[in-house]
């Protein structure tokens, strides 16, 4: 973690668009795209579109042009080249394929392809994974400036997956094993909520359907991701925000731990969080 500002929040998160110094490292983060979410947005839009049979074949065609700008935004939004270390540009490049795939569907409707539920099902992943895509950069983005405050891993959990912006995902119940006791732990609550959904989506990509988030204030802070098993089913139930675990998820995470100062295992239907200390 940085000592620099320890326990102070930045009052803003946004890029200082002259120098970019002391902010975020990247002026490409989905927080600071502007019309690069509006350009996803309609990509969300096409899905539904697609699926109500009261919007022409025409209808379509008209919109094409504006959709095929919507893909051409999200391409310079995701500039390999511009980001500052492999797993950034690594992010960049997958969502760079799925926006290839993104100019085959638009060709698919602009030939006619009169399948509108197939095209539908393909916008609708793409737009998931788009968006998965750029929730990885403004994570990658965000921890490369941790600052660090005292939080209960509680109230990490319970807002885990509410990242800043207006991005989507999907709502996932987990049980919850709260530390007892909860001691406060030094950490960045902004990076850490969004990296312990990341491992549930892993998790849960793993295979396990039924999942249980564990937080403990000893002897090390952190958390344990795992399969919920019979003796949990008293736990308590959180809402998580997560996306779909695309190809670059784990990688991100484990980079985003290392920036934050943690340790991060991810073995299968498992994974875990560690922090250090909590703070006595």
């Amino acid at each position: 973690m940085s000592s620099e500002d320890n326990h102070k929040k930045p009052d803003s998160m946004d890029p200082d668009p002259v120098s970019g110094k002391g902010q975020r490292s990247s002026s490409r983060a989905p927080t600071a795209w502007g019309a690069a979410r509006d350009a996803l947005a309609a990509v969300f839009n096409l899905e539904v579109l697609l699926r109500n049979k009261a919007f022409s074949p025409g209808t379509l065609l008209d919109l094409l042009p504006e959709l095929r700008t919507s893909a051409t935004l999200l391409r310079g939004a995701f500039d390999p080249d511009a980001q500052v270390d492999s797993v950034s540009s690594g992010v960049c490049e997958y969502g760079r394929l799925r926006l290839g795939e993104l100019d085959a569907l638009l060709d698919a409707i602009e030939a006619g392809n009169a399948d509108r539920d197939a095209l539908a099902d393909t916008a609708g992943t793409l737009a998931d994974e788009l968006e998965a895509s750029a929730d990885l950069v403004a994570l990658l983005d965000r921890s490369s400036a941790p600052s660090p405050t005292d939080v209960s891993l509680a109230l990490v959990a319970r807002e885990a997956g509410r990242m800043p912006g207006p991005w989507r995902g999907r709502e996932r119940l987990v049980k919850f094993d709260e530390a007892a006791p909860d001691r406060p732990v030094a950490t960045d609550p902004v990076i850490l909520g969004p990296l312990l959904s990341l491992v549930v989506a892993c998790v849960h990509a793993a295979g396990a359907t039924d999942i249980v988030v564990r937080a403990r204030s000893s002897p090390e802070a952190g958390f344990v991701v795992e399969a919920a098993r019979e003796a949990d089913k008293d736990l308590p139930t959180l809402s998580m925000r997560m996306l779909p675990c695309v190809p670059p998820a784990e990688s991100v995470a484990r980079r985003v731990a290392v920036k934050m100062g943690a340790e991060i295992e991810l073995a299968g239907e498992r994974g875990s969080i560690t922090l250090g200390r909590a703070v006595d």
